[in-house]
C-alpha cells in the first residue's frame, strides 16, 4: 500500500502578521497540491498527524471552500487525521471545524484515539495529550498517526517538554510512525527498518521560516521505500516582509546573548529583579529586548 504523509497543515484564512500575499489562496493551493499529488501517484490514503486546522473556528466561507476542495477528491482519496491542540477548542473536541469537517465530508476520517483496520495494514490515531495505543503484533503493517512533540534535536537550548525520536521508536513498536507538532522536518529509522517521519509545517506562517521548504512523503508499506515531494513555494521576498525577517533575526540573536549573559553572571544574588534591572542598565540592553525579560518575569509571578 502506498501512502502520502503530511505534517501540520494549519488551515486558516487569517494572514500571519509578516505575510504579504493572499494567504488563504496559498493555504488552499497547498492542500490542492497534496491532493493532486496523491491522485497522480495513484495513492488513496493521505495521513495528517494533527493541527489540520490552525484554529478550531473557521469562517463559513473558509469552511465551505475547504470542504468543497476535499469533497472534489472523494472518489479517489481518503484523508485520515487526528486531533492536534490547534484543532481543539479549549482542549475539547466537540464544536470544532475539524469535527464538523469529519461529519460533513465523506473522505475525512478522524482517528481520535481509534484505528482503521485494513486486511494487511492497521492505522492508529493518537490525538494531542493522549496515551499511545498498543499495536497488533505482528501479522499486519502497523502505523501510528500521532500529535506529540517528538524531536531529533532540541529546537532551542532550554527545551524541556519533548520525546527523543530514537527512544520513541524503540519504545513503541510500530512499523511506521507519522508525527506532528514539531514544525522542523526530520526522519529516522531503527536498524530493523521501522520508520518515523515528521514532515513538519506545511505552511510558512512565521517570519523565522523564510528558509523552510515544506514537503510531503510518499511511503510504500511493502518495500518501505519513500520519496520526499517538495511543495511549490514562492520566493520569500514575494510573500514575507523581509525587513521584518532581518529585524527578527537580529532581535533573537540579541535575546540569546542576553539570556546567555544572565546565566553566566556569577555576581547575581537572590534579589533577582534588582539584579536584572542592573544588568539591563549596565549592559545597555535595548528596550525591546529587556521588556521581553521583564514581562516574562511578571508572567511567572501571576
Amino acid at each position: 500500500m502506498k501512502l502520502l504523509l503530511t505534517g501540520d497543515i494549519h488551515i486558516t484564512g487569517d494572514r500571519p502578521a509578516n505575510r504579504v500575499d493572499n494567504y488563504w489562496e496559498t493555504v488552499k493551493g497547498k492542500v490542492k497540491f497534496i491532493l493532486d499529488t496523491a491522485q497522480k501517484r495513484g495513492i488513496r490514503i493521505v495521513l495528517c498527524p494533527g493541527d489540520f486546522t490552525d484554529t478550531p473556528i473557521l469562517s463559513w466561507i473558509e469552511f465551505y471552500e475547504i470542504q468543497n476542495l476535499l469533497r472534489s477528491y472523494q472518489d479517489w482519496i481518503n484523508f485520515y487525521v487526528t486531533f492536534g491542540q490547534h484543532d481543539m477548542r479549549y482542549r475539547t473536541k466537540p464544536n470544532t471545524a475539524l469535527m464538523a469537517l469529519y461529519h460533513s465530508t465523506p473522505n475525512i476520517f478522524l482517528l481520535d484515539n481509534t484505528s482503521e483496520k485494513f486486511s494487511d495494514t492497521h492505522i492508529y490515531g493518537c490525538s494531542y495529550n493522549s496515551e499511545v495505543p498498543e499495536p497488533d503484533r505482528k501479522t499486519v503493517f502497523n502505523i501510528l498517526l500521532i500529535h506529540r512533540m517528538i524531536i531529533d534535536k532540541k529546537l532551542w537550548s532550554k527545551q524541556e517538554e519533548y520525546e527523543p525520536s530514537n527512544l520513541f521508536l524503540r519504545q513503541h513498536e510500530f512499523d511506521l510512525i507519522v508525527s506532528g507538532d514539531n514544525h522542523q522536518p526530520f526522519d529516522c529509522k531503527t536498524p530493523g527498518g521501522r520508520w518515523l517521519f515528521n514532515c513538519g509545517a506545511m505552511m510558512r506562517n512565521k517570519i523565522d521560516m523564510v528558509e523552510h521548504k515544506p514537503y510531503v512523503v510518499i511511503f510504500d508499506t511493502e518495500t518501505k521505500e519513500h520519496e520526499k515531494v517538495y511543495i511549490p513555494i514562492k520566493p520569500a521576498e514575494e510573500v514575507f516582509k523581509m525587513d521584518k525577517a532581518i529585524e527578527e533575526k537580529e532581535k533573537n540573536q540579541e535575546l540569546e546573548a542576553f539570556v546567555s549573559g544572565l546565566s553566566t553572571n556569577k555576581e547575581m544574588d537572590l534579589k533577582f529583579e534588582d539584579n536584572l534591572a542592573a544588568y539591563i542598565r549596565e549592559n545597555q540592553i535595548p528596550d525591546e529586548i529587556s521588556s521581553i525579560a521583564i514581562n516574562s518575569l511578571k508572567e511567572r509571578r501571576r
